[in-house]
């Protein structure tokens, strides 16, 4: 069983994220809402999938079946209401965060993190740009944003202890997240040599990254909204 919790995320922190790491689009249609399940197609790129979600004694089980682009634009069609987002899969220690960047049918920032049961969920603690969380607000599910839209929606708050966050993730250093204890075979411990910090790294698709360049543009980028913020 999948567990999901999901956070709102500075809009500016978001556009650099995409700037920095790319990101895959997909579009999503949601079918009427039943009491029990929802159904929805979704395209990414070229890729269709159908997915059910039903809610069992134990919580929600989702199935997935990949079907022909072709097929998938024509469920899109009869769909009730859509959704459009750019998704980038962030490397946080062990997990990605899912930050997904709406384009319609409004913008809206989010970061999504999943988790295989309900005390890994409870135990992980957000990192400090996340934004405040959303998990138990059903208005901001995509079947939600796709079906009825969001009214009223206001930005994460953007700070220097969200951007250095930031920075401390893309440089792949974290907070020490709790773990529950579990029961596992002895392994034979291997040495791990740590690679110096530096302002230059390489990330895990071996692109050259230059932290210096990505400070500069995240601090002209909080800079701007600040200054939007104050003439508002």
């Amino acid at each position: 069983m999948t567990i999901r919790r999901r956070f709102l995320l500075a809009s500016s922190l978001a556009r650099l994220i995409q700037r920095e790491r790319g990101g895959l689009r997909q579009i999503e249609g949601f079918f009427p809402e039943q009491r029990d399940r929802s159904s929805w197609v979704r395209l990414e790129e070229n890729r269709g999938l159908l997915i059910l979600r039903t809610a069992g004694p134990h919580g929600e089980i989702e199935e997935q079946t990949e079907v022909p682009v072709g097929h998938a634009h024509a469920l899109l069609d009869v769909c009730a209401g859509e959704i459009e987002y750019t998704r980038i899969r962030l490397g946080i220690g062990d997990r990605d965060a899912l930050v997904d960047q709406f384009n319609r049918p409004r913008d809206l920032h989010f970061v999504t993190v999943e988790f295989d049961g309900e005390a890994e969920s409870r135990e992980f603690q957000p990192l400090p740009w996340f934004g405040p969380e959303i998990t138990a607000e059903a208005r901001y599910s995509n079947q939600a944003i796709a079906l009825r839209g969001v009214e009223q929606y206001q930005d994460a708050p953007l700070s220097d202890e969200a951007l250095n966050g930031l920075l401390d993730t893309l440089e792949n250093r974290f907070p020490v997240q709790p773990r529950k204890a579990t029961s596992r075979p002895t392994a034979k411990q291997v040495p791990v040599t740590k690679a110096p910090a530096g302002p230059s790294q390489v990330d895990r698709w071996g692109v050259q990254v230059n932290l210096d360049d990505i400070e500069a543009a995240m601090m002209a980028e909080m800079e701007r909204t600040l200054q939007k913020g104050g003439r508002e």
